[in-house]
């Protein structure tokens, strides 16, 4: 293994991230819960903790808004979520979860936690900063497309 102190700072967390985001990604994948589905749509449920634009969506998943609507019309298909149009803008729509996707995004959630726990063995103190972190990376990364409308902090 090579010595922390030889390698710079930012490296450490790029390949400590790389190495989370690819055993989140593995243990997720093996969840029979979402059998069925695919990454992407997996994915788009984790991002509907509430009502969303499609753009907000593309722009959460570093996907092009084509990708999103493809895995919306799935989530349709299998009865998980529906559009619908948003309240400030009726020329738009946001996707929203149906009860039966709300169901499947909260067993998938409780699961994502619980492999996250297990893959990173950090302690509760360690998680709470690593999610002050994470939140900070977030609010510049994503801006507007964080937050939920009626959510805002």
């Amino acid at each position: 293994m090579t010595d922390p102190n030889q390698v710079s700072p930012e490296m450490r967390v790029l390949l400590g991230m790389f190495a989370l985001y690819w055993r989140m990604d593995e243990a997720l994948c093996k969840q029979d819960i979402i059998t069925g589905l695919g990454r992407v749509e997996c994915n788009l449920l984790l991002q509907l903790d509430c009502p969303r634009r499609m753009g907000e969506l593309a722009k959460r998943l570093l996907l092009v808004p084509s990708s999103v609507t493809m895995a919306a019309d799935r989530l349709e298909q299998d009865g998980l979520a529906q559009r619908v149009r948003d309240a400030g803008d009726r020329r738009a729509f946001q996707l929203q979860l149906t009860e039966k996707g709300r169901v499947l995004r909260d067993a998938l959630e409780k699961r994502a936690e619980h492999a996250f726990r297990e893959i990173c063995g950090l302690n509760e103190d360690d998680i709470q900063q690593f999610a002050v972190l994470s939140d900070k990376l977030q609010k510049k990364f994503l801006g507007f497309a964080n937050r939920c409308p009626g959510k805002e902090k």
